[in-house]
């Protein structure tokens, strides 16, 4: 039965929502996007870069890097975590000032004041470091109750909350930049306000959260308490990581090589 659900929500292919545009590339599966300054970083690790784009779509330049997986961007600073272990710190034309090695599978990292939190897919963990990778500890595991995970994947930041998506079991888990929980949300469902499987989580500013389900094919809007406030979009392919920019939510569908944007009201 869960698998003919699961056919069914596939088979939504009219996208609702209100699409205000779309970006394609020459990408192979990638990974993660992220937006500063009027420019779109595309994670496209299987091509060794990171391909970047103003936000109308044009191709600006790429940035090497070998096999880098996710990436979030602070005050003017890309911080990149790689398949091979690493985490690169660099300016926004891609020039690195220092990197790392960390933990276990590194998916991805935020940054809160003088802390990197990093999501480490072997452990089931947070991994927290110090701006100079320094490792000060890890918290979660593998499990079910309040501050495990099952599945944990992206992650990002307000500026004292991280929210980490934590896929399998359906929900979202909060932390302050010590590691420590503070909360967490979600109902295993196909319906508004639930949760499928989600992977791809944004903090949009004035309490929002916007985050994606690849099977439901949703994009939702939530506050940081976890209640639902709206769905964006609907009946998208996979879709993953997303982004928020000045009233404007960026999706990747990583199957169909774009990004979609969507307007957003009240949300800058």
């Amino acid at each position: 039965m869960k698998k003919l659900v699961i056919a069914a929500l596939f088979l939504v292919s009219a996208i609702t929502g209100a699409l205000a545009g779309e970006i394609k590339g020459d990408w192979k599966f990638p990974s993660d996007i992220a937006i500063s300054n009027g420019k779109l970083y595309v994670v496209d690790g299987l091509n060794n870069r990171i391909a970047v784009y103003d936000l109308y779509g044009q191709h600006l330049t790429d940035i090497k890097l070998d096999s880098p997986f996710g990436i979030t961007v602070k005050d003017g600073v890309l911080y990149v975590t790689s398949q091979k272990g690493m985490l690169y710190v660099m300016d926004e034309t891609g020039n690195v000032e220092k990197s790392f090695m960390l933990r276990g599978r590194p998916i991805d990292v935020v940054r809160i004041k003088d802390r990197l939190l990093v999501t480490n897919g072997k452990d089931e963990t947070i991994d927290i470091y110090t701006l100079d990778g320094k490792l000060v500890k890890s918290v979660g595991g593998k499990g079910t109750e309040p501050g495990k995970f099952v599945g944990i994947f992206m992650i990002d930041s307000s500026p004292k909350l991280s929210f980490v998506v934590d896929s399998v079991n359906a929900r979202i888990q909060e932390f302050d930049k010590e590691g420590n929980y503070v909360n967490s949300f979600g109902i295993f469902g196909i319906e508004e306000g639930d949760f499928f499987r989600p992977k791809g989580i944004a903090y949009c500013g004035k309490g929002t959260i916007a985050v994606s389900d690849a099977i439901t094919g949703a994009v939702q809007l939530f506050d940081t308490y976890g209640g639902f406030e709206k769905v964006v979009a609907r009946g998208l392919y996979y879709p993953t990581a997303v982004a928020c920019y000045e009233g404007e939510i960026f999706v990747l569908e990583p199957l169909k090589n774009r990004v979609l944007t969507f307007k957003i009201q009240g949300v800058k």
